[in-house]
C-alpha cells in the first residue's frame, strides 16, 4: 500500500468487472473477475471476504489489471441444499474502497465445464454460451443439462424436450434463452441504407460491393435475401444471411456485383431486402461531358463563367452556341482537358437596350449549348440562364 504522504497524480482509480457476486452451486464455484486502473499512477489493494466460505486469489495485488479468482465452498460455509448465505466483499485499493454484495445458494445440482465455468443456474449457462457457443450447444443436449433443469425447477421442461428434439441447434438454443428470458429476439440492422456507384464513360467492369449487416446479439439469424425487382444487373452472392456469416463483434458482409454490361439507360435503382432490412443500390453512368454555369441568373453587363468538365480522359473540342448574341464568349470552340473555366459577358445592344426600356422587360430567359464529338456520337448540353434587372 502506498506510504502516507505520497500522492500521485492523476490519482488511481479503481474499476471492477462486477458489481455483486451471485452463486448458485451444489458444492464448489469457481469464476473471475477483473480489476482494472482507469486513473493515473499504480493501483493496489487488497480483498477483504466478508461471507463465509468465499475466498480470493490473489487476496493482496499490485498493478494495473489484474484478474481475481475467486472460490466458494458451500460445505466451508455450513450451508445445507436449498439454503441461502449473504454478505459482503470489500475492495481496498489506493484508488477507492468498493463493497460488493454476496449472495449465495446450495442447489441440488451444478455443472462443471472442462473451461473451468461452474453452471448451476440459467443465468451461469447463458453467459457459458457467449464465450464458448459450440460447448453451450452440445451441453445443451445433454442428460447433465437436463437434470440441471430439473434440480433448478425449470417451469418449462416439456417445451424445452420439444427444443431438444431441434435438430439446429443454434436456433433451439436461441429460442429457449428467448423463452426463458435471459434475451430477447435478434435483430439486424445495415450500417448503410443506401450505396451509390458511378462509372466513367468506357468503362464497363463489374462492380464489386458488400452490404454490412449488424447483428443485435449472439442469437439465432437466418434471414433471406432477395432484390425486390429483381434486376439482372445486379448480383448477390448467397440467397440467405445465416449465423456462421457472422464474426465475434456480430457483423457480416452481404457481398454482391453490379455488371454495367446489362444496364442500358444511364441510371439504375434496385432494392436489397435483408430480412427486414433494406439496402437501396443505385448506378450512375458519369455523363463524358458536363457543362455548367457558375450562376443560371445574370445581370445586365455581368460576367458569368461556363464550367467545362470533361471525363472521357483524352482532350476534346467543345463548341459553344448561343440564340441571343447579347451571351458573348471570346471564341466558338475550345480545346478542353479535364477541366476548364471559359468565361463569357453579358453586353446588350443600344437597340435592344432601347427594346427592353419601351417594353418594360426586367429579364430574358435565353440557353447556352455545348456540343462535343466523342467517338463518333455528338453530345449536347443545353443550360438554361436568365439575363435581366432586379
Amino acid at each position: 500500500m502506498s506510504s502516507p504522504g505520497r500522492f500521485e497524480y492523476p490519482l488511481p482509480a479503481a474499476s471492477i468487472s462486477v458489481d455483486a457476486f451471485n452463486i448458485e452451486t451444489n458444492d464448489n464455484y469457481n469464476s473471475s473477475f477483473v480489476i482494472r486502473n482507469t486513473g493515473g499512477g499504480n493501483l493496489n489493494g487488497k480483498i477483504l471476504s466478508r461471507c463465509p466460505g468465499l475466498t480470493f486469489t490473489p487476496s493482496e495485488w499490485e498493478g494495473n489489471r489484474q484478474t481475481i479468482t475467486y472460490t466458494f465452498s458451500a460445505s466451508d460455509a455450513g450451508l445445507t441444499t436449498g439454503e441461502t448465505i449473504q454478505g459482503h466483499v470489500i475492495v481496498s485499493t489506493n484508488g477507492g474502497e468498493t463493497k460488493i454484495p454476496v449472495t449465495a445458494r446450495l442447489t441440488a445440482m451444478s455443472i462443471s465445464t472442462a473451461e473451468g465455468f461452474t453452471i448451476a443456474n440459467l443465468q451461469d449457462f447463458f453467459e457459458y454460451a457467449k464465450i464458448y457457443p459450440a460447448q453451450a450447444r452440445r451441453l445443451f443436449v445433454d442428460s447433465e443439462f437436463y437434470m440441471l433443469l430439473l434440480g433448478i425447477g425449470y417451469k418449462y421442461m416439456e417445451l424445452y424436450e420439444s427444443l431438444h428434439k431441434d435438430s439446429n441447434r443454434e436456433r433451439a438454443m436461441d429460442n429457449f434463452f428467448i423463452l426463458s428470458g435471459l434475451k430477447g429476439k435478434t435483430n439486424l440492422s445495415v450500417n448503410d441504407t443506401r450505396l451509390e456507384f458511378a462509372q466513367k464513360p468506357g468503362d464497363s467492369e463489374v462492380i464489386h460491393g458488400s452490404i454490412k449487416v449488424q447483428k443485435s446479439d449472439m442469437g439465432y439469424i437466418d434471414s433471406p435475401i432477395f432484390l425486390q425487382c429483381n434486376s439482372p444487373w445486379l448480383t448477390c452472392y448467397a440467397s440467405r444471411l445465416i449465423q456462421s456469416d457472422f464474426d465475434e463483434s456480430h457483423t457480416a458482409s452481404v457481398n454482391f456485383s453490379i455488371d454495367p454490361r446489362k444496364i442500358a439507360t444511364t441510371y439504375a435503382r434496385e432494392t436489397v431486402e435483408i430480412g427486414t432490412q433494406t439496402t437501396e443500390i443505385i448506378y450512375r453512368k458519369i455523363s463524358p461531358v458536363i457543362a455548367r454555369i457558375n450562376r443560371i441568373s445574370l445581370r445586365y453587363e455581368d460576367k458569368g463563367t461556363l464550367e467545362i468538365i470533361n471525363n472521357t480522359g483524352m482532350d476534346i473540342k467543345v463548341e459553344i452556341f448561343c440564340r441571343d448574341s447579347y451571351v458573348r464568349f471570346s471564341a466558338r470552340s475550345y480545346i478542353v482537358g479535364a477541366y476548364t473555366e471559359i468565361p463569357f459577358t453579358i453586353k446588350l445592344s443600344a437597340f435592344l437596350s432601347a427594346q427592353l426600356f419601351f417594353r418594360k422587360t426586367p429579364y430574358m430567359k435565353t440557353t447556352v449549348e455545348t456540343r462535343a464529338t466523342i467517338d463518333g456520337h455528338m453530345h449536347k448540353e443545353i443550360i438554361p440562364l436568365i439575363v435581366g434587372e432586379w
